[in-house]
């Protein structure tokens, strides 16, 4: 592996491994390539195009070096909701404001179940990868034991969206954690998130 530049390592977000350039690129452009496949026709015969991804395709087998298992800073990078390194992540942006977690993201087309609105299952994931963040101000690694969602209006795309999550009670094994995502001043989304401790942990993602 080359090294790095160290003020490129500074940079690197909380918790995580730093990212080549070149990598980042390439990430950028899989995420324009998931965009770009929305507007294609399916019939669109494209036999230049499929050799090259194909090409591409075995270029980037060759690069894996690294097993499934992972260093958790690492496997951060993999994350598919806020991973540097998965062009399958919108990517969301998660901080802490004083005691509450804070999310934005703007889902593109490629995110798009009914019209113009963001496929059900990523509301639930940013809601989850929300809310789960909140054991950061507990200092405990906890799991979801139980996430119940509420649409409450369309969450649309290509929109700027922000994700809160707040705890509202907390037991020896367990947390109570509510949420809810707006689309400006619109709730499109609430949730009620219930995580099983495992432990106290310290994991410094705080901005990652």
């Amino acid at each position: 592996m080359n090294e790095l530049d160290p003020a490129f390592v500074a940079d690197a977000p909380p918790g995580r491994a730093p990212v080549s350039p070149t990598l980042q690129r390439v990430i950028s452009a899989a995420r324009r390539v998931n965009r770009a496949l929305v507007h294609v026709d399916p019939a669109a015969d494209t036999p230049d195009v499929a050799a090259d991804f194909e090409g591409l395709a075995e270029r980037l087998e060759i690069l894996g070096t690294m097993e499934v298992r992972q260093t958790e800073m690492n496997r951060r990078t993999r994350n598919p909701a806020t991973g540097s390194m998965n062009p399958i992540a919108p990517p969301i942006t998660v901080d802490i404001v004083d005691d509450i977690v804070v999310s934005t993201v703007s889902f593109s087309e490629a995110y798009q179940g009914p019209p113009g609105t963001v496929h059900g299952g990523w509301v639930a994931a940013l809601l989850d990868e929300t809310m789960g963040r909140t054991r950061l101000l507990v200092d405990n690694n906890v799991v979801t034991g139980s996430l119940h969602v509420r649409y409450v209006a369309p969450t649309p795309i290509n929109t700027d969206l922000v994700g809160r999550a707040w705890i509202v009670d907390r037991q020896a094994k367990k947390m109570i954690v509510h949420g809810e995502i707006r689309a400006g001043e619109t709730v499109t989304a609430t949730a009620r998130e219930r995580f099983v401790s495992l432990g106290n942990i310290h994991n410094p993602e705080v901005g990652s």
